[in-house]
């Protein structure tokens, strides 16, 4: 009977009602409490704990808000996760009457978290705030960390959002206030509001207790209000972490910071750097001088004491540390400052050094080793600038005034050829100090951060600018560091700005040797270069302005430095204003300014309205959307070419007259299309109208378009034959007559009937697997003498060479030479990737480039069908390549205005006779275009 009624009590105090009337069972709230939720509580507790313990702050730069999880952390603590998210799920499965639930689901989102599974974070705290909005405590702690979940996946728009919900609800409950605050604020400084991240950082100062996190805060805020220029307020954050037991190196760095602010108002420059000094005699600041002489020549660099703030840089760098933060950050400031003096030589020896010791974490790491990739075609263009200013002012002085301006240049240039073999000297005894592995750690750090190298476009730029600095351009080939293998690469063109600067530059070497010699050189090589006729001095102008373009575009596109692009840009516009770049550099300017200066881009922006209102800049202006607008009216013109010499050809030249015209009243579509039409309209009327009919046809289209490359010279050729045969030509009835022998024609004088299709008929061909490479079946045909492409006596990618010069400056230096040796017939091929295209019209603007730049050269172009696949249109032969390649060059620009077909169907390459007839298949032509194109663009890019 006692038993009994044991049992029953037993049974009455496990199942318990809630405050809202749901049963629940006392047993398993007390296993759940003390088994699970306790335990899981404590874990996350001791991991947030050795996070942050763990974490080593960056003092230099910004301290996060909040110490958030890492590869490293969370790799090491899933397994005490895993732990906590079963024991949690146990809850949720096994104790469905336990009042814990809630609480296992916020542990599985918070464990989630822990090991950067934050989706799933998100997913749990959302199911939290969602089921159990009546209890504050639980749906504003799981907001919380739900916005801190997004924002690590990167999505600022959601976490913004789930703030504001945050902040509806903040007067529910006390317990998430101060984490709350410390979100937002961290959502600020990733959107760049700063001003509003520091309102947040002080209320979560005043709602947080853990002291650490607290003097964490108190240096954040001190650096915020620093950057702003509230230096009383920050000077208190700063003491406040001097004088409490914070660690020693964020008490250094707060008293460092201190030093700025408290001298600020009242101290001189020389106050400043006897409290520096005295930091400098401490024993416990020995692991910090490299900073503290860092800043001791920020004083002196701002008080215009230049030497004494050049002695302290290069002090700094010679303190031995771990610190590659500061060292980067040495090295940038000194290569800065060489830099704008226009000291170029000696800027791109410390930039080269930044590169060697960027940490990833380095402010604007990317726009650095951007800098520094790009940085020779900078300095090349700057010092084309910077000669011909120098040329130009020494060519407006007298004899007398030359020579003492000849001694200041002369000057300069040894003292920087003295200061360059300093910066050598100076970095080899540096060197000298460090392991030999110091550098690729230092790289491995900058570079990798557990992404793939190839991947990071900013690296590979780095590695690429390093390997040129250290090696030049260099073929990829065997034994590529031997020096003979430099080749004719290191010529210079007389003709390239470029390359006569680049002379002038190469003076200085001999300058340690011989400084008389090099001295009476350097006059020389300045006086025998004066701009001292017209000419001579428009051609100056002419590669200063070109070189402040290309100056700016660097700044915009690659640097993608906005301020410095407008500055450059509102140079040229001064110094040239009646540059007929105008447009382009109002757009630009319109461009820069939007969003960063709204006066100064509208002012741009009605500039560029009023004095080229037609232009496409102008259209852009007006419509965003013109140019995708423009391309589809080009395919609709196109098309309508297409159509229209179609009708030509079928000798209805009535037809093509009334649609041509109509086409240009409209006034729509790119000039290269209508002048064409128009080029076509009045060989049109030639074929239906008398002698004087004709040949105002051809002097109306000369005055519509006189900047047309294309057709308009071919129309100045047969006005001038109309000249010169004007006695036998006016007795015809029609301008333009049928092709016969013995009668005066005009100039490849084109034929009415459509274009045939010349087929190269050929033996049959060995049976090879499809994909067969097309060079390989050159063993045929004599070009290679033995083994397959996987043999190293054949042409593989591997072998081809990686850079090649194919601008106007010269031959490609690096080509290949068993592929594209210097003599052998030559043809300039572009690959049509569809044989249902009808390319009549296509080789009719053929025909009219090739009679405009190439009259009476022995050149045609031929067609050829290969396996039902591809149409090869051919242009030569040429006798060499160079003589293929200038064709290449020449034509490539206008291309796109005579092919009408959309540039996705067709591509080009230069190829000799004896390969061209191995391109039988489709995957032939893909392959060796693939070769040609990697060998002729890599370098390049590079």
């Amino acid at each position: 009977m006692a038993l009994a009624l044991l049992s029953c009590m037993a049974v009455a105090c496990s199942l318990k009602k809630d405050a809202g009337g749901q049963e629940y069972d006392l047993m398993q709230n007390l296993t759940a409490r003390y088994n699970i939720v306790y335990h899981g509580r404590k874990i996350i507790d001791d991991v947030e704990r050795e996070n942050f313990a763990s974490y080593r702050d960056n003092y230099q730069q910004l301290l996060p808000v909040l110490i958030e999880p890492t590869d490293a952390t969370a790799s090491a603590n899933t397994p005490l996760m895993d732990s906590v998210i079963g024991k949690a799920l146990d809850i949720i499965n096994r104790k469905e009457k336990s009042k814990y639930i809630n609480e296992a689901y916020l542990l599985t989102g918070k464990a989630n978290y822990l090991k950067e599974n934050y989706y799933n974070a998100v997913e749990f705290f959302s199911y939290v705030a969602n089921t159990f909005a009546d209890m504050p405590e639980y749906r504003q702690a799981a907001l919380v960390w739900k916005a801190r979940s997004f924002m690590q996946l990167g999505n600022l728009t959601a976490a913004g959002l789930v703030l504001d919900t945050v902040f509806a609800g903040l007067e529910t409950e006390k317990k998430s206030v101060g984490l709350a605050f410390a979100t937002q604020a961290k959502y600020y400084l990733l959107t760049h509001d700063e001003a509003s991240a520091i309102t947040m950082l002080q209320q979560a100062l005043d709602h947080t207790r853990h002291k650490p996190t607290k003097l964490r805060w108190h240096f954040l805020l001190g650096q915020l209000l620093q950057k702003h220029d509230r230096r009383e307020e920050a000077y208190g954050h700063y003491s406040r972490v001097v004088k409490s037991n914070a660690p020693y190196e964020m008490s250094f760095h707060a008293g460092l910071n201190r030093v700025f602010l408290v001298t600020a108002e009242n101290a001189s420059p020389d106050e400043r750097v006897r409290l520096l000094r005295r930091m400098l005699r401490d024993g416990k600041n020995t692991a910090f001088r490299d900073q503290i002489y860092y800043q001791i020549g920020e004083v002196f660099y701002a008080d215009s004491n230049l030497s004494e703030a050049l002695v302290n840089y290069e002090r700094a760098l010679r303190e031995s540390t771990d610190n590659r933060y500061q060292t980067a950050r040495t090295y940038l400031r000194l290569a800065d400052h060489h830099f704008e003096r226009a000291d170029y030589q000696i800027a791109k020896l410390y930039y080269d050094s930044v590169g060697m010791s960027l940490p990833t974490d380095f402010p604007d790491a990317g726009a650095v080793q951007r800098k520094i990739a790009n940085l020779d075609e900078l300095i090349g263009q700057l010092r084309i600038i910077a000669y011909q200013d120098s040329l130009q002012y020494l060519a407006g002085l007298d004899d007398g005034q030359r020579q003492v301006a000849m001694d200041s240049i002369v000057a300069r240039a040894y003292a920087q050829i003295r200061a360059k073999e300093e910066v050598k000297q100076a970095a080899n005894v540096r060197s000298d100090r460090r392991s030999p592995f110091d550098d690729l750690r230092g790289m491995t750090a900058s570079y990798t951060d557990n992404r793939f190298y190839f991947n990071n476009p900013d690296a590979m730029g780095m590695g690429q600018a390093e390997f040129r600095r250290k090696w030049g351009n260099r073929e990829l080939r065997d034994n590529w560091r031997f020096s003979d293998m430099a080749g004719s690469g290191a010529q210079v063109n007389a003709s390239n700005p470029a390359g006569r600067e680049e002379q002038a530059a190469a003076l200085p070497d001999t300058a340690v040797v011989d400084s008389a010699a090099w001295a009476a050189q350097l006059r020389e090589h300045y006086l025998l270069a004066l701009p001292d006729t017209e000419e001579e001095m428009t051609l100056s102008n002419s590669q200063i302005h070109d070189a402040l373009l290309r100056v700016g575009t660097i700044y915009r596109d690659d640097l993608r430095d906005n301020k410095a692009a407008a500055e450059v840009y509102e140079s040229l516009l001064e110094r040239y204003p009646d540059t007929k770049e105008a447009a382009l550099l109002y757009y630009n300017l319109y461009r820069l300014y939007t969003d960063v200066n709204e006066q100064r881009a509208t002012e741009y922006r009605e500039k560029l309205l009023a004095e080229f209102p037609q232009s496409l800049y102008s259209n852009l202006v007006r419509d965003p959307l013109y140019l995708t607008k423009l391309e589809q009216q080009k395919r609709v013109l196109d098309q309508a070419y297409e159509e229209i010499y179609t009708r030509y050809t079928e000798q209805r030249y009535t037809d093509v007259v009334e649609e041509v015209t109509d086409i240009l009243e409209q006034g729509q579509g790119r000039e290269q299309i209508r002048s064409q039409l128009a080029y076509l309209r009045a060989l049109a009327v030639g074929r239906i109208a008398g002698l004087d009919t004709f040949e105002n046809a051809l002097l109306q289209l000369v005055r519509e378009f006189p900047e047309d490359s294309l057709v308009t010279p071919l129309a100045t050729q047969h006005l001038a034959f109309i000249e010169a045969n004007r006695d036998t030509l006016s007795s015809r009835v029609y301008a333009l007559q049928g092709i016969e022998a013995a009668r005066d024609r005009f100039v490849d004088e084109p034929t009415v009937t459509l274009w045939p299709q010349l087929v190269i008929r050929r033996g049959p061909d060995r049976p090879r697997p499809r994909r067969e490479l097309a060079v390989g079946a050159a063993i045929q045909t004599g070009i290679r003498t033995s083994g397959t492409l996987e043999s190293g006596g054949g042409i593989t990618r591997q072998q081809l060479a990686r850079t090649a010069d194919v601008g106007e400056i010269g031959p490609n230096t690096y080509r290949n030479l068993e592929l594209l040796p210097d003599s052998a017939t030559y043809y300039f091929v572009i690959n049509v990737t569809s044989e249902r295209i009808n390319l009549a019209p296509s080789r009719f603007g053929l025909g009219q480039f090739n009679r405009a730049r190439y009259s009476g050269a022995a050149i045609s172009h031929q067609l050829k069908v290969v396996n039902g696949e591809n149409q090869l249109v051919y242009i030569g032969p040429f006798n060499t390549y160079e003589q293929a390649s200038l064709y290449e060059r020449r034509i490539l620009p206008v291309l796109p205005d005579i092919m009408k077909i959309p540039a996705d169907y067709y591509n080009t390459f230069v190829i000799t006779e004896s390969n061209f007839g191995t391109l039988s298949d489709f995957d032939k032509i893909d392959d060796y275009h693939a070769i040609y194109w990697e060998q002729e663009n890599e370098g390049t890019s590079e």
